[in-house]
């Protein structure tokens, strides 16, 4: 079970295998942004190191352009981190999609998820 938490705001239950927060983006139209995913691990979850975590299938309304199609996710402290960069083309709210990869392990067997990711980068003029 995941439960999913925007705006760094991070919940949980004791059944978490894992946790993720968003922080979501705002710039101006035309600045480049940045969007804050972090995968945390339940207690007795370890995050498997060789496997390349990261965000694919990026998509949002014509309104954001994306610095990359797939995010590479960097293991900082026993967590994922993931730098999705944006830039707005037009004001107003949008919102962004993906899919989260990654894999974990609890001293025994892995497990390699898929997640849904989701965000939002508000655009000011």
């Amino acid at each position: 079970m995941a439960v999913v938490a925007l705006t760094g705001v991070v919940c949980a239950d004791a059944q978490s295998s894992f946790v993720i927060s968003v922080q979501n983006a705002s710039a101006r139209v035309g600045e480049k942004a940045v969007i804050v995913a972090t995968i945390s691990m339940g207690d007795g979850f370890r995050l498997t190191d060789s496997y390349r975590h990261r965000i694919i299938k990026l998509a949002a309304s014509d309104g954001v352009e994306f610095e990359r199609e797939v995010v590479r996710g960097s293991v900082q402290d026993g967590s994922i981190v993931f730098t999705v960069g944006v830039t707005p083309k037009s004001a107003g709210t949008h919102t962004v999609h993906g899919v989260f990869r990654f894999s974990y392990h609890n001293g025994g067997e892995l497990d390699i998820r898929a997640a849904p990711f989701e965000a939002t980068v508000t655009a000011t003029e």
